[in-house]
């Protein structure tokens, strides 16, 4: 996670529901992308659902993703 541009940013960005495009566009851009949307879906499924932006998607965006998997 050294290589997440998310960790050179305010963290505040990556709250919901405050959270919007600017994370996002961030996220766009990162280099661990894929790898931090693997882990908020191992956390997810350990934990239970996330808050924020992880991987560039919201929980709600990966929420849809794992009832659009689970169809």
């Amino acid at each position: 996670m050294a290589s997440a541009l998310c960790a050179q940013a305010d963290p505040e960005l990556w709250t919901e529901p405050g959270a919007g495009a600017v994370p996002k566009r961030i996220c766009q851009r990162c280099p661990v992308r894929p790898q931090c949307a693997q882990h908020a879906a191992a956390l997810e499924d350990t934990v239970g659902a996330l808050a924020g932006i992880w991987g560039g998607t919201s929980r709600k965006q990966r929420r849809a993703r794992q009832t659009e998997g689970a169809a």
